[in-house]
């Protein structure tokens, strides 16, 4: 793929930062750079890497089966189906989810045996993963198959400018959708949010942009302590000194959910207060 222009030139000062990744038992450790890129060069960058297409896709996740002879077609998930339903605690805690993609092996048997999809997919909650007949519900080789079904799923609720377009903490606020916390009946959070943790934390930045309000109630109407905590930011000060926005640009910290499936980074007003967005272009998130 050839870029051109100021994409290319952010491409090679990207470059020129000298991120360097070390391979250390499987896992990734970024140096991050000293200095940042003003916000321009960064949604530049922005545009050219995944998550990038019609909103409508963000937040499917392709699920291939292993490579073997006879194999099915891959799975497209919905998040957005299963999200106006569940909250992401439900999958990615309770029914053992992995929250990074491909680490979780899904399989027929265990399934079958009510683990990961087969917990809901029993006939009773949701069509069953033993009969055969419903299998292109799920599996599917046509990635646009889901549009027409989301475009119907989307119609009443809530609009935003990025993502697949839907303000879900809006929905939320509205009655529009009342996703469940737990599988268990009558079940409501699992633990309370300390009093010191309801207010915003204030964090400051050392790059050329505005500092950074985080929510933990915000996060914790969709999520549980250990979603995060120690995995993707370990508590202690020296495992987040390689926070960056290079870092979660990559996937890590804040971009393991917010490249691929919660409002994506280059919605900036939403975590920096006193910034601008700058709306890409042609439907693309």
């Amino acid at each position: 793929m050839m870029f051109k222009g100021p994409v290319r030139r952010s491409l090679r000062r990207l470059c020129a930062l000298a991120v360097v990744v070390f391979l250390c038992g499987g896992g990734l450790i970024w140096i991050a750079p000293s200095w940042s890129m003003d916000r321009y060069e960064l949604m530049q960058i922005l545009r050219t890497i995944p998550p990038n297409g019609p909103v409508e896709h963000y937040g499917n996740t392709k699920l291939r089966p292993p490579p073997k002879k006879g194999t099915m077609d891959p799975v497209y998930f919905p998040h957005w189906r299963h999200r106006a339903q569940y909250d992401c605690r439900v999958c990615h805690l309770e029914l053992r989810f992995s929250i990074y993609k491909g680490e979780t092996r899904i399989t027929r048997k265990r399934n079958l045996a009510g683990k990961y999809c087969g917990a809901c997919h029993n006939g009773k909650t949701a069509f069953t993963v033993r009969d055969k007949a419903q299998c292109v519900r799920c599996h599917n080789r046509d990635k646009y198959a889901l549009d027409e079904a989301f475009a119907e799923f989307a119609e009443d609720l809530p609009e935003a400018d990025f993502g697949n377009g839907i303000d879900w903490a809006q929905a939320v606020n509205n009655g529009d959708i009342d996703p469940v916390h737990s599988l268990e009946p009558g079940a409501g959070p699992v633990m309370q949010l300390p009093e010191k943790l309801k207010k915003p934390l204030e964090l400051g930045t050392t790059a050329p942009r505005s500092g950074i309000l985080f929510s933990h109630e915000d996060h914790m109407g969709w999520l549980d302590c250990s979603n995060c905590h120690p995995d993707i930011f370990d508590i202690q000060k020296e495992g987040t000194q390689y926070f960056s926005m290079a870092s979660n640009i990559y996937g890590q910290f804040c971009g393991v959910c917010h490249m691929r499936t919660a409002f994506p980074m280059s919605d900036c007003h939403r975590c920096h207060p006193e910034m601008k967005n700058h709306k890409v272009s042609g439907g693309s998130y």
